[in-house]
């Protein structure tokens, strides 16, 4: 179920971040994986569950986070990303494109950077949110970069 916290600050748009409707997600992300297949490019897939991030915090600290997420992306500056809401609107995706797990790193800094003073533990949160690289190939000058786990 959608979070009431993010729906409200979605639809005030208060940061001006665009989320696609699942259906329009879920084809951007099969376009997304062809293009990375035919060009052998790759792209960031991440998903944040609404539930898993209401579990990992207290109540009045969920609005705060999702407050964060959302000025993150909004002032992450990269206009390719994509974001949409997951099936079931149990959470959200985000793609970033030509991007590896450096470029979720830097995202992830931004939301702890905006979250700093309002929550009190906020790995835990992070910790919930799925992120890896597609494909997940191993780039042989940097196997690193490409496929490791955000916690």
């Amino acid at each position: 179920m959608i979070s009431e916290i993010f729906k409200s600050s979605v639809k005030k748009q208060k940061n001006g971040v665009v989320i696609y409707p699942n259906d329009l997600f879920d084809q951007r992300v099969q376009e997304e994986m062809i293009r990375a297949d035919e060009y052998k490019s790759y792209f960031v897939y991440a998903e944040i569950d609404f539930t898993a991030i209401r579990n990992s915090l207290p109540s009045e600290q969920e609005g705060k986070f999702w407050d964060a997420v959302l000025k993150s992306l909004a002032t992450k500056g990269r206009g390719s990303d994509v974001i949409g809401m997951l099936e079931n609107d149990e959470g959200i995706g985000i793609i970033m494109l030509d991007s590896k797990m450096d470029g979720w790193h830097r995202l992830v800094g931004r939301i702890k950077e905006f979250s700093k003073t309002s929550i009190s533990d906020i790995e835990t949160p992070i910790s919930t949110i799925k992120a890896f690289v597609y494909p997940a190939y191993i780039d042989a000058e940097n196997p690193s970069t490409v496929q490791e786990s955000i916690a």
